[in-house]
């Protein structure tokens, strides 16, 4: 599956109702009911690396699981 980027033009109303600034990461979600914009949260850089942290310490990954992990992102459709 490639990334698509997607440009929508939201008029500056909705944007200011649903506090989007510019630039603001969107997802566009597919449900029973037809597209949905959701807000992305992306966390700070010492957040995520805290987090990356926290879940190294929570387990340990033999070399044949990240190997099976890596050829399952790559085949994953």
């Amino acid at each position: 599956m490639s990334n698509v980027e997607l440009c929508i033009t939201i008029p500056s109303r909705p944007r200011e109702q649903f506090d989007l600034e510019r630039e603001r990461n969107l997802m566009v979600v597919l449900t029973d009911f037809g597209l949905i914009l959701m807000k992305t949260e992306i966390p700070s850089l010492t957040e995520f690396q805290g987090r990356v942290e926290k879940r190294a310490n929570e387990r340990e990954c033999s070399m044949e699981e990240i190997t099976q992990l890596v050829h399952d992102a790559r085949t994953d459709d």
